[in-house]
């Protein structure tokens, strides 16, 4: 872990095992158990696994032979979790653990540390529940580099829902120019494709730069609608756009996820046309308060209503 061990001191505790230490590089391989929790006689009397031993167990039982091809976590397991199940698993086996580490930093909610420590968590059941997408959620984590820190608001989910629309217009414009022809040559339209996928491709391989690969699709998206503006994109170029687009979202995997959010809507059809069906019987009453209730209540779960002249329409948020 490249730590600096004179720094450490004796009897500190620097991780989740609360025992006093006469040296702070030490680790517990077996516990003892308190009341209640699962206990085994291993022939050094009754205990239980310590908790680092049990991610070295599973991995070697689950994944088989090591080295293991790529091994994540957060920055805060590098030192004493990660190091100890080296220690555990190459002890064991006297082979490589892991080929690649890749540790990710911290997630700050409103500048400070999400922990359970802090009570400050969220999942993503919890994202959904306000009706913000999977996708939205995923575009906010590969919009910072992995070994930075990433502020995280609800305000960066909704950005990334407007970020995600603008590139879903753009490529609903492009599948409109299936039958378009072109008013002027595409003379320099390949050299566009081809250096916005060399500079994407120059990102991820320069330690999965994900933030600098988003700027690449957006900074074309730019280029592009205005090349859509000018007449200059007909169903050649339009083909050969789309599949790049695809190409990039193999390793972002933003849009394919958001196609399938747009088939599959976040609550169940008959609760929608349900929900639909009282607002209407709402208005008849004269009872706006509840109508505007039931809108406002399908909206923080991500249903938008339409008033139409041949009824009450919805779509995804």
């Amino acid at each position: 872990a490249r730590l600096d061990v004179q720094g450490m001191q004796s009897g500190a505790r620097v991780d989740t095992d609360k025992y006093e230490k006469d040296d702070p590089r030490d680790f517990v391989l077996w516990k003892a158990t308190k009341p209640g929790e699962p206990t085994w006689d291993f022939g050094c009397g009754p205990g239980r696994p310590g908790w680092h031993i049990e991610c070295s167990a599973m991995a070697l039982r689950l994944l088989g032979e090591p080295p293991i091809d790529l091994h994540t976590g957060g920055v805060d397991l590098i030192f004493p979790h990660h190091e100890n199940e080296i220690a555990q698993a190459e002890g064991a086996t006297k082979t490589p653990f892991v080929r690649v580490w890749f540790h990710v930093e911290f997630l700050n909610l409103d500048n400070e540390k999400m922990s359970k420590s802090l009570g400050n968590i969220f999942t993503v059941r919890d994202v959904l529940e306000r009706g913000h997408r999977a996708s939205a959620l995923r575009y906010v984590l590969l919009s910072s580099h992995y070994r930075k820190q990433l502020k995280f608001n609800w305000d960066t989910i909704a950005q990334a829902e407007e970020a995600l629309k603008r590139l879903s217009d753009f490529l609903a414009r492009v599948d409109g120019l299936s039958d378009a022809e072109s008013r002027e040559p595409r003379a320099d339209l390949a050299e566009t494709l081809a250096a916005a996928r060399e500079a994407f491709r120059g990102h991820i391989s320069a330690d999965l730069n994900t933030a600098g690969a988003l700027g690449v699709v957006f900074d074309l998206v730019r280029v592009l609608n205005a090349k859509i503006d000018a007449g200059a994109i007909g169903h050649a170029e339009a083909t050969a756009i789309r599949a790049l687009f695809d190409e990039f979202d193999l390793v972002l995997g933003v849009m394919a996820l958001r196609r399938r959010e747009d088939a599959e809507p976040p609550l169940p059809v008959e609760d929608i046309d349900a929900a639909i069906d009282a607002r209407r019987q709402a208005r008849l009453n004269r009872d706006f308060t509840a109508a505007d209730g039931i809108r406002a209540e399908l909206d923080r779960q991500g249903i938008i209503l339409e008033d139409t002249a041949a009824g009450t329409k919805w779509k995804r948020k």
